[in-house]
């Protein structure tokens, strides 16, 4: 009897699941969305329960489209959104039905609150994530200070993944090690929660999940997930972890130089290294891989192919009236502006910073803009300076990366930014690397199928996983001629960033 694999990817924006063969083919998918809450100015939250219900439904619709029995999928494996996560109380229920989102910014105002309790640089050095409102830590604390009867009401604080599990069928809240790294309040180095910050800033460590490895049976599929699923009952659920460590287990990161980049609500840039890499700007996120000994690297972009989205609805209403009517892609018809414009975009560049900026700069006062126009410039032009600040921005990561010593030898990009031929060729021209394109785009899901595997025996380690189901459709090569233009844009992107941050303007 054949098995199949099923993995589910829970984002900032909507659940996707995938029945995969343990091939790496895709035999049916499912879909669906859910909103973000703003019930504050920087404030971003989901609902935990309406998540779950939609997580279901999508995990229903995969296996409804594949045509197969559940009885053959062998287990499942979950991907998730990190820093996400909720509070729950003695009941096992999420306090307030909130999940507060990595988006969310509300604790902008502890800052400088935990710098003054714990140098900085010695609490990168243990958890690798720069303090910044991004991360759980940050957003606890916040609750610690500013809502002590929620936190006070708190059994666990519980990330994306745990929770989902829980609701699956696992017995208790687990908590995957990687995926908790970006909760700010793990020592990655030795994989347990960090006394010295948990400690210091007063945390109560019996409201901590117990840690765990990825790939690992955690529980089965329970009698009401099952009948909201689809799913057998008793199917095996296996430990998954977050968003980009799945990514980049399902595209190949599993040595050391190999590297994938994403392009999709956020951006991120993850390369493979042997040891972890701190350095003193603290702007790298460091962590834990999906392959044993492996440690990433990783850059951040908040607004990325977002600010592609921006420019479509701001400038190219028309394209998508004209696109819905001939039965097109909008972004087809933009890249025919594209294709009007030159390299560089005759002289304009583009500030990709429409929800601040990331790393290396970590700026939440960053804003977007354009530089350089003039009476000649077209909406040909400003749709390019687009395109091109979204990727200078990621060759600021690049470039930030490779100072601490690491080197890109293989780059496998991912997201839907990415379909784009002539986005890939700009990549591999700013980066001046091969560029792979994958055969299954939906990388975080083939990652989190592999730890299904692992976890029952099909295979019997991330390698092997990885050899089976992750399979690239092409290649491209930089054009030399375009390396050398654009490492002078990449200059004058990084000079503009520095006189408007010193200057005061951000």
């Amino acid at each position: 009897m054949s098995k199949y694999l099923m993995g589910v990817d829970i984002g900032t924006t909507g659940s996707k699941a995938m029945i995969i063969d343990t091939d790496g083919n895709i035999i049916g998918s499912g879909y669906r969305e859910y909103p973000c809450i703003y019930p504050k100015l920087s404030w971003v939250e989901q609902s935990a329960e309406l998540v779950t219900e939609k997580t279901f439904e999508a995990c229903r619709e995969a296996i409804k489209n594949s045509n197969i029995s559940s009885v053959n999928i062998a287990s499942v494996g979950f991907s998730a959104q990190r820093a996400t996560f909720g509070l729950i109380d003695k009941d096992n229920r999420v306090i307030g039905d909130r999940f507060y989102v990595w988006q969310d910014n509300r604790a902008i105002s502890e800052i400088e609150y935990i710098k003054s309790k714990m140098d900085a640089f010695e609490m990168y050095c243990i958890e690798g994530q720069p303090i910044t409102p991004t991360f759980s830590f940050e957003k606890v604390i916040w609750l610690m200070n500013n809502q002590p009867d929620i936190y006070g009401k708190t059994k666990k604080i519980v990330m994306v993944p745990d929770y989902i599990l829980y609701r699956f069928g696992a017995e208790e809240f687990l908590c995957e090690v990687a995926n908790a790294g970006c909760s700010g309040m793990v020592d990655i180095e030795n994989n347990k929660w960090s006394d010295k910050i948990i400690d210091t800033y007063g945390i109560h460590k019996d409201k901590l999940p117990r840690l765990i490895e990825a790939g690992i049976v955690v529980g089965k599929v329970g009698k009401i997930a099952a009948e909201k699923t689809g799913l057998k009952e008793g199917t095996i659920l296996c430990s998954g972890s977050g968003d980009n460590q799945c990514g980049a287990l399902g595209a190949g990161v599993v040595k050391e130089g190999n590297a994938s980049m994403s392009l999709g609500t956020s951006g991120v840039l993850v390369v493979g290294a042997n040891k972890p890499r701190f350095l003193e700007d603290m702007g790298l996120m460091v962590g834990k891989a999906l392959s044993p000994g492996l440690f990433e690297l990783e850059g951040i972009q908040l607004g990325a192919a977002s600010s592609y989205r921006w420019i479509r609805d701001v400038l190219c209403t028309n394209e998508q009236i004209f696109a819905n009517e001939i039965d097109s892609n909008t972004y087809d018809l933009m890249e025919k502006h594209i294709e009007k414009s030159p390299i560089g975009a005759n002289g304009v560049i583009f500030m990709p910073y429409l929800i601040g900026a990331g790393y290396p700069y970590w700026n939440t006062n960053a804003k977007g803009m354009f530089s350089g126009l003039t009476f000649s410039n077209t909406k040909s032009d400003l749709v390019r300076a687009v395109m091109e600040g979204i990727t200078l921005e990621s060759k600021d990561m690049y470039e930030k990366i490779k100072s601490s010593g690491v080197q890109i030898n293989k780059l496998s990009i991912i997201g839907g930014a990415t379909k784009s031929k002539l986005w890939r060729q700009m990549i591999a021209d700013m980066f001046d690397v091969t560029v792979k394109r994958l055969k299954v785009s939906d990388s975080t899901i083939i990652g989190a199928a592999i730890l299904a595997g692992i976890g029952v025996g099909i295979f019997k380690d991330v390698e092997e996983g990885v050899s089976k189901m992750v399979h690239y459709s092409d290649e491209i090569e930089p054009k030399q001629q375009n390396v050398s233009i654009y490492n002078e844009i990449y200059w004058q992107y990084r000079n503009l960033y520095k006189a408007l941050s010193q200057g005061g303007v951000f």
